[in-house]
């Protein structure tokens, strides 16, 4: 409650209970002044009566006489202050009581000497003075004396202080409200300051003072708060609309100025248009000169491309080697004549590096559009549509959207492709699935199991994607070593839950993309599986196939001897579709060979597959490789390839591939 006044408010309450304490404290004081006057008043006046009562007592103690003790009580009546007198004589006796009541139950426990005196609780004096002639004692007599008698002035000095404590008051008043005033100012002001601060046009306001205490460092702290703010919020502001490396707009920027764009009416027979260029084989130039030398070539484009635009023009820097280019209110033949000038100047573009010297060329796909026409979704999908376009067109290629173009809707549905298979690995609303395909023994019987994992999808909609239409878009957009990545991290994950099966498992083939062997991301995962899970590595067998084989066996040499010390083999798929076959076998380092199924399918009638299924298994025989033999359909298939004798069999007859888990049931 107390937190929720103002600081002048609590100021003033302060102020009023300080004054009222004063004036508390001043009445207690008074009180206790007075009650100390009233008490030495009792002493000094019991010691007179002790005085003059001296004679008087000698006598009621010599000559005890009743005359004389109404005497002494007559004379002592004259004082209201005394309650009583006791007489005692020399044998400590009373002889002589004066007063209604006795008071000596307040004295127990009290022994009181000749010519002390004592205050009781209920603050009565207690007065003991000898009784003497010619200073030898012949008895005592105690005095007892109420202080509360005697007239004071407190009853006005009460009057007094509370007739002075309202004028007091209003007084403390008032001052608690000009110094509440003065002490919450430059509050006010600094929360004023704040409340009119505009924090998204990164405005602040400074404030003043001609103070020069604490109030001056609290103002002075502030402004170099807001300076700092203001520095540091232009700074991000422009980290947040700028690519840091070309200085160029970085996408959010783009997409903000294409949403003000797309509301933006155009001069009569005009158009917008927003172009998406993309430099060719960047990823080989990059791996060619280094990323030292790409950052460089990508600053150098950049610093041209926006070199060459005019103020109708906006140039972002939107992923790795992508840029937008917005281009506004010109008619289409301008605009198309731009877009193929640039793509021309590019084209002829040369990057000197370290004594290399590249050529570099990009497609380019580009939009026409008109306020309101498309959404912002829209109209960059479409540009992604015709950028995809002109890259499938080969190098140095310009496509403009067309919703009508067939290459547009190809592409539109690869892009749509590309997604699902996004949505699957990151396990969205797009879902993988393992399958498995039995790899049969043909030469012998055995308990133990072998096969390929394969891969299907389903799309956002549960609806069954085949391999062949998805796994061609996963080539053509780099997506494969993601895709080979989660095939090998999910199969370990699953098997690894039922050891019973692992004991039964002969071998396991696991599909690799051309690029993956070579791909570091996929080294450090296989290399991290190899620490995380417990399973027999020399039953894994990775699969290439014969078209990627040569270029990548051969760079990943260091790889490969890594992964045979750990037991893991390699199997040569597809074999027999390459130019230089044989020349494989002879050099490349696999332990197991799987023969194209299309010289299967034709071997029982055309002689020239069967010699050709023979000639393989008898050159893999001599470097001690197992063979395989793919799409076995008939009994007949069976008995021909264990007569030629090869070692395992793999086709819709031999078993139709399943679902992984159906394979631990």
């Amino acid at each position: 409650m107390w937190q929720k006044f103002s600081i002048r408010t609590q100021l003033i309450v302060l102020m009023t209970l300080l004054l009222v304490i004063v004036e508390l404290s001043t009445l207690l004081l008074v009180n206790w002044f007075d009650q100390q006057e009233r008490r030495t008043i009792a002493i000094e006046q019991a010691q007179t009566l002790g005085r003059s009562l001296n004679n008087d007592l000698l006598k009621a103690l010599l000559s005890p006489d009743a005359d004389v003790y109404s005497d002494i009580s007559f004379r002592i009546s004259g004082f209201k202050s005394v309650d009583a007198l006791i007489l005692f004589d020399e044998n400590n006796k009373a002889v002589l009581n004066y007063g209604e009541q006795d008071y000596t139950h307040e004295l127990q426990g009290k022994s009181l000497l000749p010519g002390q005196s004592w205050f009781s609780k209920k603050n009565r004096l207690f007065l003991k003075l000898p009784v003497q002639a010619d200073n030898f004692s012949l008895g005592q007599a105690l005095i007892i004396i109420n202080p509360e008698q005697f007239q004071t002035k407190i009853k006005e000095h009460y009057k007094t202080l509370l007739m002075i404590f309202p004028v007091l008051l209003f007084i403390g008043l008032a001052i608690a409200w000009k110094i509440s005033f003065l002490f919450t100012r430059p509050f006010l002001i600094l929360a004023a300051a704040i409340k009119n601060n505009n924090v998204s046009k990164n405005h602040y306001q400074s404030i003043s003072t001609i103070e020069k205490n604490e109030v001056k460092l609290l103002f002075d702290g502030y402004n170099e708060m807001i300076a700092k703010i203001q520095k540091e919020t232009k700074l991000l502001n422009y980290y947040s609309r700028h690519d840091s490396l070309t200085g160029l707009y970085n996408r959010y920027a783009i997409e903000q100025e294409l949403l003000i764009t797309l509301k933006a009416h155009n001069k009569e027979h005009q158009y917008h248009a927003l172009l998406s260029i993309d430099l060719d084989q960047f990823k080989l130039i990059n791996d060619s000169i280094g990323h030292i030398g790409g950052d460089e070539l990508l600053k150098m484009v950049a610093h041209y491309l926006n070199h060459s635009m005019n103020h109708d023009m906006t140039l972002a820097r939107v992923g790795g080697d992508d840029f937008f280019l917005l281009i506004k209110n010109n008619s289409k033949e301008k605009i198309l004549h731009l877009a193929q000038e640039l793509l021309a100047h590019l084209h002829d573009f040369r990057f000197f590096w370290e004594a290399n010297a590249i050529t570099v060329s990009a497609s380019i796909g580009l939009v026409f559009f008109q306020a309101y026409e498309y959404t912002l979704e829209e109209l960059i999908k479409n540009t992604d549509i015709a950028f995809y376009t002109a890259k499938s067109e080969g190098h140095n290629s310009l496509h403009v959207f067309n919703s009508d173009d067939p290459q547009s809707s190809q592409t539109r549905n690869d892009i749509s492709i590309a997604g699902y298979i996004k949505e699957a690995l990151q396990e969205g609303a797009s879902r993988f699935e393992l399958f498995a395909q039995a790899i049969v023994p043909l030469q012998y019987d055995d308990d133990k199991i072998s096969y390929e994992v394969l891969l299907r999808m389903w799309d956002s909609h549960n609806n069954f994607m085949p391999p062949d239409s998805f796994l061609s878009t996963a080539e053509r957009y780099h997506m494969m070593v993601d895709i080979d990545i989660y095939v090998l991290e999910s199969y370990l994950k699953i098997v690894c839950q039922h050891p019973e099966h692992i004991k039964q498992l002969h071998s396991v083939h696991l599909n690799l993309a051309g690029g993956t062997l070579n791909n570091p991301d996929f080294q450090d995962k296989l290399k991290s599986v190899i620490n995380t899970f417990d399973f027999p590595w020399e039953r894994l067998e990775l699969e290439i196939t014969e078209t990627s084989a040569i270029g990548n066996l051969t760079q990943a040499s260091e790889f490969i001897n890594f992964c045979r010390s750990k037991g893991i083999g390699f199997a040569l798929d597809d074999f027999g579709t390459g130019m230089s076959s044989f020349e494989y076998l002879k050099n490349l380092p696999f332990n197991v060979v799987k023969i194209d199924g299309s010289f299967v399918r034709d071997m029982l009638t055309d002689p020239v597959d069967h010699a050709m299924i023979r000639y393989t298994h008898d050159i893999s025989q001599l470097r001690d490789q197992e063979t395989v033999a793919e799409y076995v359909e008939t009994q007949a298939d069976v008995d021909e390839l264990r007569k030629i004798g090869i070692t395992y069999g793999q086709g819709y007859f031999l078993g139709k591939p399943c679902p992984l888990k159906d394979w631990f049931i």
